[in-house]
């Protein structure tokens, strides 16, 4: 008879003892795990997909499907979490190739975001506290989506590293690449972000823009 598992995982009950009870036979245990990892793979996904999709929810879906069938290639060395966040950006990277067709991925912010924005920032000029968070998030919704149009490569790198808040080292290993590789990708995207705000910059920030205020910071070691 299989144990029952507790609703939250605790330190004596690792993801790898989950995993095993799932290939043991307990499939409810996978719960344990979706639990875990799913506010932070959804959000991953919205990113990588870019705030107008409409089927974040579907996909994230998509990705703990996938991962659940195919727990018998889990490699016990390694972390869940690295392993699902893997089969996450290969599935929005498969999403966006079906997307292809319908959204440009290397344009600058569209002009509708744009002159949303310019819009707020006239209403909002001569106001202080909640106007000034509706600003913050109107020049964060232009950067997301132009974060979005970068090419894949470098959106995932500067996602995961920037705005997900990863180390360069964490990124090579979800990315499975080299350190190298990964900081010249990254540096790629931030000039690319840079180059696409270049033209909107007096209206988002002030006149200043380094690639980094609005994508987040992460780590740098």
């Amino acid at each position: 008879m299989t144990e029952t598992l507790p609703y939250r995982l605790t330190l004596e009950d690792t993801e790898r003892d989950v995993v095993r009870r799932i290939r043991g036979g307990d499939s409810d245990a996978y719960r344990l795990l979706v639990e875990r990892h799913q506010a932070r793979i959804h959000r991953l996904v919205g990113r990588l997909l870019g705030p107008d999709h409409g089927d974040v929810d579907d996909v994230v879906q998509e990705v703990f499907v996938k991962a659940f069938f195919s727990l018998g290639k889990f490699r016990e060395d390694a972390a869940f979490g690295t392993w699902i966040t893997r089969i996450a950006i290969n599935r929005a990277r498969d999403e966006l190739k079906r997307q292809s067709g319908k959204v440009s991925l290397e344009t600058e912010p569209s002009e509708d975001a744009v002159e949303g924005l310019r819009d707020r920032l006239a209403t909002d000029q001569h106001q202080d506290g909640e106007a000034n968070e509706a600003r913050e998030a109107a020049i964060s919704g232009v950067v997301a989506r132009t974060v979005a149009r970068l090419p894949d490569r470098l959106r995932i790198v500067v996602t995961l590293k920037d705005m997900e808040g990863n180390s360069y080292q964490e990124v090579a290993r979800i990315l499975n690449c080299s350190l190298g590789t990964v900081k010249s990708r990254h540096a790629r995207g931030r000039a690319r972000l840079r180059q696409m705000l270049a033209p909107h910059v007096a209206e988002l920030f002030g006149g200043r823009y380094d690639g980094q205020d609005q994508a987040g910071q992460g780590g740098d070691s």
